[in-house]
């Protein structure tokens, strides 16, 4: 392999390490109201609660599921962007759904098995499938096309938790 080869190869595993792991810092302070997972900063959720006060979630998929089983009065729904942390109008975001990336899985101590200590076992995860949030239809779609997925939208998803 060339060197100026191997450089590009370098570069694109150190985007991919970044994209998936560094994206998503833990917060031990932080805690799902849902789910009891740390909060991933570039996942946080936070649901604004008529009177005042919030509640925050780990990811958009347990704050998806708040609003449908609770159906709090709202004012203000504010997720993080998986790409760069910043807080975004929920309602205005871009959601990939499906991807590859799952990051509220990863701190998971190893995988679920039966009692004989094999055997796979599915398990429910309620924040799976996926779902990341971008400030823009071509950063999701862009995203999309590298880690799979579908594009979504907030009323979308919404409707679809019903």
């Amino acid at each position: 392999m060339r060197l100026g080869t191997r450089f590009v190869v370098v570069l694109a595993l150190a985007a991919l390490l970044v994209t998936t792991t560094a994206s998503c810092g833990r917060s031990k302070s932080a805690v799902c109201t849902q789910c009891g997972r740390d909060e991933c900063k570039n996942l946080a959720f936070t649901v604004g609660l008529e009177g005042g006060g919030s509640v925050r979630t780990c990811c958009p998929r347990c704050a998806l599921r708040y609003i449908s089983e609770k159906r709090p009065a709202v004012t203000a729904l504010a997720v993080r962007g998986f790409a760069d942390g910043r807080s975004l109008d929920a309602r205005k975001a871009f959601y990939v759904e499906g991807s590859d990336v799952h990051p509220c899985a990863s701190h998971e101590k190893g995988a679920a098995v039966d009692a004989r200590g094999c055997c796979l076992k599915a398990v429910y995860d309620r924040c799976e499938p996926s779902l990341v949030a971008f400030d823009s239809a071509d950063t999701a779609e862009s995203f999309a096309r590298d880690h799979g997925g579908f594009m979504r939208t907030f009323d979308e998803l919404k409707a679809a938790t019903r």
